[in-house]
C-alpha cells in the first residue's frame, strides 16, 4: 500500500514556486514583482519529468491493489471517487471565477477557487503579501489538474476491474439489456450554419473532417484542433444544446463526444478537453463565457438561429 498512499498524497499536493521578475514602473524605473509558478508540474517542455514520475507512481499504486480483498477495494474506490469529486468542484470554481475580459487575476485568486480547502498547496502565501497571479499560472494549474485527473481515472478503472461485477436482479426476461449511448444530432440546417461559424478556427485540413463530423457524426482520425480557448468551444455547444438545436443525447454524452473529437491550442501546445472540464461549463450554472464565438438567438417566430460573434464583440454580463 506504500505506493498507493504516496500516489494519492502526491495527486492532491501542488508545489507552488515563487519567482521574481522585473516590471516597468514609470518611464524609466523598474520594480521587482513576486508571482506564483507551477510550470514544473505540467506535462509540457522540461516539466515532462513530473508527468513521467507521477505516471510511474500511478502504475506502482495499481500493483498495490492486487492483494486487496473486496471490502478493502471498495474502501479504496470510495477514497478515489471522493478525490474525483474534488476535481469536479475545482473545475466549476475555475470557470466561475474567471475574471472579466481584459482584467487581471486578483492576488487572492487561488483562495477564491477554494484551493486550500480542496488540495494541499505548498508555499501558498497570505493574500496580503500580494503575490501576483498571472495567466500562465492559471493555465498551468488547469493542465496540472487535467494530468492528475487522467491518472486518477485510470486507477479507478483498475479498482473497478478487480471488483466483482454487480449481480443483475432476476426477472422473467433472461435477455440481457444492452446499454445505449447517444450522440449529438443537430436539427436541420444547424450543421451547415455551425460549420460556417467554426471553420475559421480550424486548419483547412481539419475543416473537411469537421463538416463530416457535424453532418453525419463521422469521427475524425485524430482530435480536431480548435485554435481558440477551450471554454469558447464548450460554450458554443452548450448554447446549441440549451436551445434544443442539439438533440439525441444527454449533456454527459455531449461532453464525452466533444472530449473524444476535439482539442484546442494554447501557448503553441495542444490541450485536451476532458469531460470534467467540459461538465463544469455545459452541465453546471458556471459563469458565461466572456468571449463567445457564437450567439444563439430566439427569433420572432419562436425558432432559434445561430449568429457568429465578431472578435471585437465581447459579453461582459
Amino acid at each position: 500500500m506504500k505506493h498507493l498512499k504516496e500516489f494519492l498524497a502526491r495527486l492532491q499536493t501542488f508545489e507552488l514556486k515563487l519567482i521574481q521578475r522585473k516590471e516597468a514602473m514609470g518611464p524609466f524605473g523598474q520594480k521587482e514583482v513576486s508571482s506564483y509558478d507551477l510550470r514544473h508540474e505540467t506535462p509540457y517542455d522540461e516539466a515532462a519529468v513530473f508527468e513521467s514520475g507521477l505516471r510511474l507512481l500511478a502504475q506502482m499504486a495499481a500493483l498495490d491493489l492486487l492483494p486487496l480483498r473486496h471490502p478493502q477495494l471498495q474502501l479504496v474506490l470510495e477514497q478515489l471517487t471522493g478525490i474525483e469529486d474534488r476535481f469536479r468542484t475545482f473545475w466549476v470554481s475555475f470557470h466561475n471565477h474567471a475574471p472579466d475580459y481584459g482584467r487581471a487575476y486578483p492576488a487572492g485568486y487561488l483562495h477564491q477557487l477554494s484551493l486550500p480547502e480542496l488540495f494541499v498547496l505548498r508555499n501558498l502565501q497570505p493574500i496580503e503579501f500580494g503575490i501576483e497571479v498571472r495567466e500562465e499560472l492559471v493555465d498551468d494549474l488547469g493542465e496540472s489538474v487535467k494530468l492528475r485527473e487522467s491518472l486518477l481515472d485510470n486507477l479507478i478503472r483498475h479498482v473497478q476491474a478487480l471488483l466483482p461485477a454487480p449481480q443483475e436482479t432476476a426477472t422473467g426476461n433472461t435477455t440481457p439489456s444492452k446499454p445505449v449511448t447517444g450522440h449529438p444530432r443537430f436539427v436541420d440546417g444547424v450543421p451547415e450554419r455551425l460549420f460556417e461559424v467554426l471553420k475559421g478556427y480550424f486548419t483547412p485540413e481539419d475543416q473537411q473532417q469537421l463538416l463530416a463530423l457535424l453532418e453525419g457524426n463521422h469521427p475524425p482520425a485524430t482530435p480536431l484542433l480548435f485554435h481558440g480557448n477551450g471554454n469558447q468551444l464548450a460554450d458554443a455547444f452548450k448554447q446549441l444544446y440549451e436551445a434544443n438545436l442539439i438533440v439525441g443525447c444527454l449533456k454527459g454524452e455531449l461532453e464525452s463526444w466533444i472530449a473524444a473529437h476535439f482539442a484546442y491550442v494554447y501557448r503553441r501546445q495542444q490541450r485536451t478537453l476532458p469531460p470534467n472540464y467540459l461538465a463544469a461549463i455545459i452541465s453546471s450554472n458556471a459563469k458565461p463565457c466572456q468571449s463567445p464565438i457564437l450567439d444563439v438567438r430566439r427569433q420572432p417566430s419562436g425558432a432559434y438561429a445561430v449568429f457568429p460573434v465578431l472578435r471585437t464583440q465581447k459579453k461582459y454580463n
